[in-house]
């Protein structure tokens, strides 16, 4: 995919969060046409995460279509991106176990740095790893694990810091109130409170203002502050409606409902349980909604009881056991109680109307079905959260095993390829030398020959000094000490010149030391050239080319490894000097091989 178009939707996101109804529809028109498969999964995703406060089933069917294109490229860390939305649907609808699956093969994926090109594909892992942490703080909130919750939106916090993402680090330091507020920690709830307000950007209040608020003002109910309590959950509600959240709109009815029932103010606490019962019904295909509409149905009742309104009371009374499927323990407690109240209400009722028999044996009846149905629901809903926490536990042992076998494999095959590597290198390095072996030696006979003829020549002129001093032509032979001296001088240049190539030979032999060192790269190349052009005429007599060079002498010495740049060159060289000589076999004998450099 074109890495640009990933780039722009993971830095667009948080404002694609304003997009109209009407948009939708030019974006399903605008993916049955697209040509990319790039265009087609960001089109895919971008409906998955529109329709994940809507409708979870839709935003779980565009995030597994994301999933496919992105499996199909064998691009990761889209496959995450997918996986991270997929795995929040699934949570939405009490699907725990999919939902863990879905999450951790994503965290698989982004744990690891991997192949990253450039600091773009950086920080999109990390911003995929900062969601998948605040995806597994939002599952350990449903399976009544606040501490580790705490932990992964922590995580998310510090990733997000780390990335200077403000969206994720509003999102972490949001989340982490309410399981302050459950573990008692009101203090560390209302200073993330702060911190989440603080951080709240124009762009995201429309979604997740009224969120914010509702758990700032969760924390101050608890503390008994019910001013500050209603102040912030009516900010709330003017958000949610102005932007149209209603799942957080349900919420924030289901709390003034609690609110204002535990002032005793029936008509309050009547008209706010209605709402939210009237919400939830427009949201009732969410199964976490399931929860919601158990204690809408309960706030009704509570407030008919508190309204003398007992028929309708009883009505809602039955209707909260039957949808109420909560898993913790504060609501299995809820329902112990629930049915204790259930019981008295029964015995009120059965001194008030005596005289109606029938309708005191169908309520007896309905009281016993119903605390039979709470007790079986209390044994089901334990019996489910111990298997269900087992089997978490088991299969997080199981990926952390498999993740640390993969590990060392990984790091076996790892110290095994760098030691072949290390065996290839000096290979080559024998080969190439095999290669200029003819070269060298026909550059060292050179220069053994300068030093042979000129101590020859030397050796006269030492022995004619000798004859022009005996007979007193003084001026002659100092003339002849010249001579001597500028022979002597050549036979130290030419020897000095033997002497670099033999170093130079054993440099290209022994193992690089893998630094830089100080080296003048006009004469590595001129000696390469000529060895290289030695070696093949030592090899083919008939062989012949013109070397021409044009050297740039301010340059001057440069930082490079000499072994492995001489190595490049003489392969260079061969290629060229091999390539000249194929040409000149193929053409007229008016074409001169030529190499120039």
């Amino acid at each position: 995919m074109k890495y640009w178009i990933k780039v722009f939707f993971i830095v667009c996101l948080p404002i694609l969060l304003t997009a109209q109804p009407k948009d939708q529809g030019r974006l399903m028109r605008a993916l049955k046409v697209a040509q990319s498969d790039s265009a087609s999964f960001n089109i895919n995703m971008y409906l998955s995460y529109y329709y994940e406060e809507i409708i979870t089933d839709s935003s779980i069917y565009f995030a597994d279509q994301a999933f496919l294109i992105a499996q199909r490229n064998n691009h990761e860390q889209d496959e995450a991106a997918a996986l991270n939305s997929k795995g929040y649907g699934l949570l939405t609808l009490g699907k725990y176990r999919e939902a863990l699956a879905c999450l951790l093969h994503a965290h698989k994926f982004l744990e690891e740095p991997g192949n990253e090109n450039g600091k773009w594909c950086t920080d999109s892992r990390l911003l995929l790893l900062s969601i998948n942490h605040q995806m597994f703080g939002n599952l350990m909130i449903a399976t009544e694990n606040p501490v580790q919750a705490i932990f992964h939106f922590k995580e998310a916090i510090r990733i997000g810091e780390e990335i200077k993402d403000s969206f994720r680090i509003n999102m972490g330091n949001e989340s982490i109130i309410a399981e302050y507020a459950a573990l008692g920690k009101f203090d560390s709830a209302l200073i993330f409170a702060k911190r989440a307000e603080e951080l709240l950007l124009p762009i995201t209040r429309q979604k997740y203002g009224g969120w914010i608020c509702l758990d700032v003002g969760n924390v101050y109910f608890k503390l008994g502050n019910t001013t500050l309590a209603k102040q912030k959950y009516y900010e709330g509600l003017m958000i949610s409606v102005k932007y149209n959240n209603q799942l957080t709109l349900c919420d924030i009815y289901d709390a003034l409902a609690k609110l204002y029932l535990s002032e005793m103010q029936k008509d309050s606490s009547l008209y706010y349980a209605l709402q939210t019962v009237d919400h939830v019904s427009i949201l009732s295909y969410k199964a976490d909604l399931a929860n919601n509409m158990g204690t809408a149905y309960e706030n009704l009742y509570l407030s008919y009881k508190l309204n003398n309104q007992f028929d309708s009371a009883f009505k809602y009374q039955g209707l909260a056991l039957i949808v109420k499927d909560s898993l913790n323990k504060i609501r299995i407690k809820n329902l112990a109680d629930f049915q204790n109240l259930s019981f008295s209400e029964e015995l009120r009722l059965q001194n008030l109307e005596k005289e109606k028999v029938v309708y005191q044996a169908k309520i007896r009846t309905y009281a016993l079905l119903s605390g039979i149905i709470i007790c079986i629901l209390i044994a089901f809903l334990l019996y489910r959260n111990n298997r269900s926490s087992r089997k978490a536990n088991e299969l997080l042992q199981t990926q952390k095993k498999e993740i640390e076998v993969q590990k060392k494999n990984v790091e076996e095959a790892l110290v095994e390829l760098k030691s072949t590597q290390s065996q290839l290198i000096q290979s080559e390095k024998m080969a190439s030398l095999g290669e200029l072996t003819a070269g060298i030696a026909h550059e060292i006979q050179n220069p053994l020959n300068f030093v042979n003829n000129f101590s020859e020549v030397s050796n006269e002129l030492i022995d004619e000094m000798k004859e022009e001093f005996k007979k007193g032509e003084t001026e002659e032979g100092f003339a002849i000490a010249d001579d001597i001296k500028q022979n002597l001088e050549k036979i130290l240049h030419h020897g000095k010149r033997a002497d670099a190539i033999v170093k130079g030979m054993l440099q290209h032999s022994q193992a690089s030391t893998g630094k830089n060192e100080p080296t003048n790269i006009n004469a590595l190349c001129d000696e390469y050239l000529r060895l290289s052009y030695h070696g093949l005429r030592a090899k083919d007599k008939d062989f012949n080319a013109t070397m021409k060079t044009d050297f740039d002498e301010r340059i001057g010495n440069i930082n490079i490894i000499p072994q492995n740049i001489g190595r490049v060159l003489l392969n260079l060289y061969n290629n060229a000097f091999y390539a000249v000589c194929e040409k000149k076999k193929q053409q007229t004998e008016n074409y001169e091989p030529t190499v120039s450099i």
